[in-house]
């Protein structure tokens, strides 16, 4: 398997774990609900003109966790977004902090030999290749 199966069974980490600390970390707070509301108000109100900038709304940084599916896709070595890739680091930190071990410091070391999905490609660069 990859190098993250056999990481995360020499930590004896498993996998709900994973899943509980990524949705709790994830989870939006106070302050993103807020900003949240405030940037549904723009939309709705009277500054439908005006930009989020303009403004001073910021984009939300959390969401939603990784799945178990996703986690169970990881240690097979399937490919992952590099979003997914990224909170399953997070979380694997946070694990082991709570264990009081130490943390990967390097993002690769937990992922090396793993290749990463493509997304779709954006407009314009489809919109180019089809002028080619």
């Amino acid at each position: 398997m990859g190098t993250f199966k056999t990481f995360i069974d020499s930590k004896g980490i498993k996998n709900e774990d994973l899943v509980h600390v990524s949705n709790s970390r994830e989870a939006w707070g106070n302050a993103g609900r807020k900003l949240l509301a405030k940037r549904v108000a723009k939309r709705r109100g009277e500054d439908k003109d005006k930009k989020y900038a303009e403004l001073n709304l910021a984009k939300p940084t959390a969401g939603r966790g990784v799945s178990l599916h996703q986690v169970e896709a990881a240690i097979e070595g399937k490919p992952q977004p590099r979003k997914v890739r990224s909170k399953l680091f997070k979380a694997v930190n946070e694990v082991l902090k709570a264990k009081k071990q130490g943390e990967v410091t390097d993002f690769k070391l937990l992922f090396e030999g793993t290749t990463v999905q493509k997304g779709k490609a954006p407009k314009a660069a489809k919109a180019a290749a089809a002028k080619k």
